[in-house]
């Protein structure tokens, strides 16, 4: 029977202590939440040894309850973790997975300890000095990794990429897709609609929702390259939550980090130009654009909205980008 996590300590000693994954004598002294990820059980555990994270999928978003998830995306992370070691950068700048279930869907992963995630960059924080050139450079050395073909296969991700294809390429673009964008920025709804009247656009969005669909290398990508899966910790930054995982084209990842940095308030071609030039290896422009272009319109128009307080008219910029870097690719 699987195992279901919760914070009630004596649980998760009982779970640890039948699995052989306690030390000699280790007690769990507390357990609570690590991290505002959407879609797992994710919680920090403190022994009276060491701390570490246990994460769980569930067959849902933890987020989202009512959206279904395949279970298997943990599984997908644990292989992940272990081909990104290849790479010294990689391995310092990732948690390790000490042990893993996957009966239960349950990874023992490295405590990277106390950090913030990037989420603040919507607030008005600003990456620093660095911090972009190492995001780009770390970029670079996962897509440049060397995976096997039994590793292209057993990574395809082909549930978690068919969740996110709705999510991104598909619902925000339905006019029945039942979202109250006006609960969220009165009258976005009327941009919503102005944008799917757009029908030379929404071809090239759904053109760009079968390529991320149908890919199948030649990078190992993150699949999900944004703030809130970007850590700063003591150690320095760090890449967690790679459920999204496949192998596709290197253009996908940079366009999600391109859009985000958008949306914590750098300009559009000047943040592509810098994001492009630190990546340091030729990608298709266009493609990025067109990638970060559909990760605009889905963030301002879809379910999985930011924590960032936003204006109808910055939300008319983002989506007047978003048309124009589509439409162009």
């Amino acid at each position: 029977m699987r195992f279901e996590l919760t914070p009630e300590t004596d649980s998760i000693e009982h779970f640890l202590a039948s699995r052989g994954w306690l030390q000699a004598g280790e007690s769990v002294v507390s357990a609570g939440p690590a991290g505002k990820g959407n879609m797992n059980q994710t919680l920090r555990v403190q022994t009276d040894k060491r701390s570490f994270i246990l994460k769980q999928s569930y067959p849902y978003c933890a987020k989202f309850p009512d959206i279904p998830a395949p279970l298997e995306r943990i599984d997908i992370e644990v292989q992940f973790y272990g081909i990104a070691r290849r790479s010294a950068a990689l391995a310092a700048a990732m948690p390790e997975v000490i042990e893993y279930s996957a009966g239960d869907q349950l990874a023992m992963i490295e405590d990277l300890g106390a950090g913030s995630d990037l989420l603040s960059l919507y607030a008005g924080d600003r990456l620093r000095s660095g911090e972009l050139e190492t995001l780009c450079h770390l970029a670079r050395e996962l897509h440049a990794l060397a995976i096997t073909s039994r590793e292209r296969d057993t990574l395809q991700n082909r549930s978690m990429r068919e969740l996110n294809h709705e999510h991104i390429f598909d619902i925000p673009l339905r006019p029945d897709n039942g979202l109250d964008l006006d609960a969220v920025t009165p009258d976005l709804s009327t941009l919503a609609a102005e944008t799917r009247r757009d029908t030379s656009y929404v071809k090239e969005v759904a053109a760009l929702g079968r390529l991320y669909l149908e890919a199948s290398g030649p990078c190992l990508l993150h699949g999900d390259y944004y703030p809130g899966s970007l850590l700063r910790t003591k150690g320095g930054l760090a890449i967690i939550d790679p459920e999204f995982a496949f192998p596709g084209p290197a253009e996908f990842d940079l366009g999600v980090f391109v859009a985000h940095l958008i949306f914590a308030g750098e300009e559009g071609d000047a943040i592509a130009d810098r994001i492009l030039a630190a990546y340091r290896e030729p990608v298709d422009r266009a493609l990025v654009e067109g990638f970060a272009g559909a990760e605009l319109m889905r963030r301002t128009l879809g379910v999985s909205q930011l924590p960032l307080a936003a204006t109808l008219t910055e939300k008319r910029g983002w989506l007047e980008l978003s048309r124009t870097w589509v439409k162009c690719r």
